[in-house]
């Protein structure tokens, strides 16, 4: 399940940010994940954002989120948990990518630069060949506990 969700993760470029309002609804955008550096920990997510945006108040706010990726053959992965914003800017300038200027023009030393840092706690499977048939109706759920273990959860 967990391989399964890895690949359709690899197989999108962009994947869709859900994150509380304060109204009680939810915000959706669309963000593009930095890919991995060897020292992350498993399952931890980063993308890049405004420190001064709504998204960032949500995330200041809230503490949680939801990222969510779709394949083109309808396969989806949803992953849940706690999230922080980085402003180190050692941090942000070893992960820095020369594209993200035309929205920090000032580099990594941009005082509205941030980093997103989701770390999984839960994750939903909806992929052909791994989740419950029929297709699209049901899907698999692992949620890990304190220690990083996994466990499937009962949908």
């Amino acid at each position: 399940m967990l391989a399964a969700a890895r690949a359709t993760i690899a197989q999108t470029i962009d994947c869709w940010v859900m994150t509380p309002s304060a109204s009680g609804g939810v915000h959706a955008r669309v963000v593009q994940p930095i890919p991995a550096a060897p020292e992350d920990e498993d399952w931890t997510i980063s993308f890049v954002t405004s420190a001064r945006s709504r998204k960032a108040a949500e995330i200041a706010r809230a503490g949680c989120m939801t990222l969510g990726y779709q394949h083109a053959n309808r396969d989806y992965v949803a992953l849940d948990g706690q999230v922080t914003l980085v402003r180190d800017r050692a941090e942000l300038a070893a992960r820095w990518q020369e594209p993200w200027r035309v929205h920090f023009p000032r580099g990594p030393e941009d005082p509205s630069l941030a980093l997103v840092r989701l770390a999984v706690e839960r994750i939903e499977v909806c992929v052909r060949g791994v989740s419950p048939e029929p297709f699209g109706s049901r899907y698999l759920t692992v949620t890990r506990d304190a220690a990083g273990a996994w466990t499937i959860a009962a949908n």
